[in-house]
């Protein structure tokens, strides 16, 4: 029993450290998710670093290589309003999918939502933590309908926290 607990452990590790992998319904297939992850600079729209342009360009690519659909979501750190929060991440993700756009993914594969500070990953309260929780994320649907569901149930979700400080 205690070799299959460590191949068990092995395997979910082995998954972990490899990435996202997304199960395509039509063939049930897995493949490779690149992982969008931009950061931004405190209190605006530009990106902390030029590196961040390279991976949306790498996304771009698989969206379009893929047929796949994603939402692109802001985030902020809690260093201002809720209320101003809310605007800052929904112009990050809509900065984002804009360029998502411009490198050819279809406007109908992308939508993007802006949480405010509703959802911070990391410490809010250190200055690294809060670096962090400046992003845009994104996450990978098979369909439009897909989507859309996920969109209209995050947007149902934060309605009630997305102007509350946290």
């Amino acid at each position: 029993m205690k070799t299959l607990k460590v191949l068990f452990t092995s395997s979910i590790l082995s998954l972990a450290l490899a990435g996202n992998l997304y199960a395509e319904e039509s063939t049930g297939d897995c493949i490779m998710v690149p992982n969008l992850n931009v950061e931004f600079k405190n209190d605006s729209t530009v990106y902390m670093t030029a590196d961040e342009k390279k991976e949306i360009t790498e996304f771009a690519k698989f969206i379009k290589d893929t047929d796949l659909y994603a939402v692109i979501e802001g985030h902020t750190s809690k260093y201002a309003t809720a209320t101003y929060n809310a605007k800052l991440s929904s112009d990050r993700a809509i900065k984002v999918r804009a360029e998502l756009i411009k490198l050819g993914v279809k406007p109908s594969q992308v939508k993007a939502i802006g949480f405010g500070e509703s959802s911070p990953l990391y410490d809010n309260n250190t200055e690294i933590g809060a670096q962090k929780n400046r992003r845009v994320i994104a996450e990978v649907f098979n369909s439009a309908a897909e989507l859309s569901e996920y969109t209209s149930s995050e947007k149902s979700r934060i309605a009630s926290i997305k102007y509350k400080e946290q």
